[in-house]
């Protein structure tokens, strides 16, 4: 897997769930349980403060999709 497919993948997830977080905080807990076996439990922590965790999720997506494009440009 290259850097740039990296930094899209890494930045989709980041966004997919900042978005979640924001606008469907209960969709992104049904994940959390189905999930539970699998992955790390999501901290309660991270729903008590949903938006700004969201909101900086989508900031780094952007950030990762900068850093694709500049990986892109560079070569």
């Amino acid at each position: 897997m290259s850097l740039i497919t990296f930094c899209i993948l890494i930045g989709a997830i980041a966004f997919a769930l900042g978005f979640l977080l924001i606008l469907a905080p209960n969709s992104v807990r049904k994940l959390n349980e189905l999930s539970a076996k699998m992955i790390a439990k999501i901290d309660s922590l991270t729903f008590s403060y949903r938006v700004g965790v969201g909101v900086s999720l989508i900031i780094a997506s952007l950030f990762m999709f900068f850093m694709a494009y500049y990986f892109t440009k560079r070569h």
